[in-house]
């Protein structure tokens, strides 16, 4: 069978099962919403939790949607995109999901409950050549923490009662209930949305912006595209999507780097295309830099 015919055949393929699927979650959308809060508040570090839907979406991206994207740009080519591939229906059960990221002042009060250590760049952080340091530390309260590993993050959520998200949680958070698009506000890249590579429009901080300085998503998600790159649970692997399960996919059962999700402020030339709904960046779980921070998610319970 030649590509062409294959390519065809996956579409089908996907389109039958996300129709499949979506019937399954027309019958269960009204019981996941009587049983569960909208909105709820963790006692533990007092962030706000969205309840995600149940249901399925289209995780990755088209192969019309990436075609389009390197014919606007010359630097880009089939492989920076090939981990998205192929497009693929995915069904997931209702979870929560923090609101916004998980802040320096957040962390530093996990630190004083559990003597944990503190991130990579806590209190010092090498000269960058910007106007400002970079902000970090409790002092920077309303920033997003950074400079902390997976186990780190591990900690934490476990600290909280809560979890890590799923790759393909996520992935349908990020999208806010949009279908094919590539950002979680739309399908152009826009720094009047998030922050990243530089300065430009509402994108007024160099580094990390506070958490929450742009638009929600549809799902009254804050952040989900640029500022920091966020640890998702799933080992990386970038074939995954070619036998990724259809219900709650949880990544490959091993792996050497974990999924990181959202793009970050840092001026990589390539910041725009990686802070998209689709695109899969990864790290060794080790990791503690300026751009990974996280977020928290939870298993509703009745």
């Amino acid at each position: 069978m030649n590509l062409k015919h294959k390519t065809v055949r996956q579409w089908i393929e996907n389109r039958l099962i996300f129709v499949l699927l979506s019937v399954c979650f027309l019958i269960r959308t009204h019981t996941a919403f009587t049983e569960f809060s909208p909105v709820i508040i963790n006692e533990i570090d007092g962030s706000e939790m969205v309840l995600i839907p149940s249901g399925p979406y289209l995780m990755g991206s088209t192969s019309a949607q990436t075609a389009a994207l390197i014919e606007k740009d010359a630097r880009l080519s089939e492989d920076f995109f090939e981990a998205e591939h192929p497009q693929h229906a995915v069904s997931l059960s209702a979870f929560y999901i923090d609101s916004y990221p998980v802040s320096n002042a957040q962390y530093a009060a996990f630190i004083a409950a559990t003597g944990h250590s503190t991130p990579k760049y806590w209190t010092h952080v090498p000269q960058m050549g910007g106007e400002e340091s970079f902000p970090v530390g409790s002092k920077h309260g309303t920033h997003p923490v950074v400079g902390v590993s997976y186990a780190d993050a591990m900690a934490y959520c476990e600290w909280t009662g809560k979890r890590m998200p799923t790759e393909a949680e996520w992935e349908k958070a990020a999208r806010g209930g949009l279908v094919n698009q590539n950002y979680p506000w739309g399908n152009e890249a826009s720094r009047h949305h998030a922050n990243t590579v530089g300065i430009w429009g509402k994108d007024k901080w160099f580094w990390s912006s506070p958490i929450g300085s742009f638009p929600r998503n549809g799902y009254e998600l804050y952040d989900m595209a640029g500022n920091v790159f966020e640890w998702c649970a799933d080992w990386y692997a970038p074939d995954y999507y070619q036998h990724s399960q259809h219900r709650n996919p949880k990544g490959p059962e091993t792996g050497q780097t974990r999924v990181l999700r959202g793009g970050s402020w840092s001026n990589n030339l390539f910041g725009i295309y990686q802070m998209r709904c689709a695109y899969r960046f990864h790290a060794r779980p080790e990791t503690r830099n300026l751009i990974i921070g996280f977020r928290c998610a939870a298993t509703p319970t009745p």
